[in-house]
């Protein structure tokens, strides 16, 4: 959006329409259908990439950093910490986790990170303890009311909901599933074939925009908040401000470290959802050859490393 409004397409030759959506799964639904050529995702991102639709090729943000998960204040699982190694700050045991019941909708970064934490103490769901499938805000209602046992929240707004309601946190993202979500961008296979000029620079206006709002937070959180105040949604200058210390923008400098791979996390949450039947497990290949570092090379002049399988 702030590339748009400060014409940096329109500086290099792109008409670009931005349409707003309320999550993933409708833009999936509009690359589909060919109502969208390129689209700015989270998590939903692995259906379009599994399916053969789709290119992943770049990445703006973590998707999970602000990602936590919580149990009731007095729970035994708070009893044990650091039983796990080089995680001396993650709460849990075998014992105490034993029969818990986690409560989230399933297929998603939730089920993911709580899947991946208890798997850390060897439990497995259906035979350890049971991931009890509800619509996100219901969940947080019923664990705050007495129901389940485990929560995972995802963004600010629900770990301070947790954290006002006597729930503490056990561990992060980062601890249960070693690595991070990152947000990104994906473009129909037919567009980067028909259109590949286009996408290119379609990426070099936008990691412009980037490197301006992280190397200013001040201009990130005033632009954030009028942002969300015009599309309604509730947000302060703590919040954002939070949000800008916690969830830096990726830049091109980012992607020059020997340790980051494109698509990382995407494709460990593709196995993740092959390993439950959300997508079948010879798609996880897909989403392998759907890392594409091709676009964002040209675009930025760096070399940029893909994530594998192996």
């Amino acid at each position: 959006v702030y590339a748009k409004e400060k014409g940096y397409f329109d500086e290099l030759g792109l008409d670009v329409n931005l349409i707003m959506f309320p999550n993933g799964s409708p833009e999936n639904e509009g690359l589909a259908a060919e109502q969208l050529d390129l689209a700015s995702n989270g998590l939903a991102s692995v259906y379009s990439t599994a399916s053969g639709l789709c290119d992943w090729i770049a990445e703006s943000d973590s998707g999970s950093i602000t990602a936590k998960v919580y149990v009731r204040k007095g729970s035994p699982v708070l009893q044990h910490k650091g039983e796990i190694s080089g995680k001396p700050d993650m709460y849990g045991s075998a014992d105490t986790l034993k029969g818990l019941t986690v409560l989230g909708p399933t297929s998603t970064m939730e089920q993911w990170i709580a899947n991946s934490y208890f798997a850390k103490f060897n439990l497995s769901a259906g035979k350890d303890y049971e991931y009890l499938n509800m619509d996100r805000a219901a969940a947080a209602q019923a664990i705050l009311t007495g129901e389940g046992d485990v929560f995972v929240a995802t963004d600010v707004d629900y770990c301070n909901m947790m954290e006002s309601n006597n729930m503490v946190q056990v561990a992060n993202c980062i601890e249960a599933t070693d690595t991070e979500f990152q947000n990104g961008f994906l473009v129909r296979k037919d567009i980067l074939k028909d259109r590949y000029d286009d996408v290119v620079l379609f990426l070099r206006g936008m990691y412009k925009a980037a490197e301006e709002l992280q190397a200013d937070p001040d201009l990130r959180n005033q632009f954030a908040l009028d942002f969300y105040s015009k599309n309604g949604k509730p947000a302060n200058e703590n919040d954002v401000k939070t949000e800008t210390e916690i969830r830096p923008f990726i830049v091109p400098s980012d992607y020059e470290s020997t340790e980051y791979a494109l698509g990382s996390g995407l494709l460990q949450v593709g196995n993740f959802f092959a390993s439950i039947g959300t997508i079948e497990e010879d798609q996880v290949a897909n989403i392998e050859s759907a890392i594409n570092v091709n676009p964002l090379q040209d675009a930025l002049g760096i070399k940029v490393k893909a994530a594998t399988l192996k």
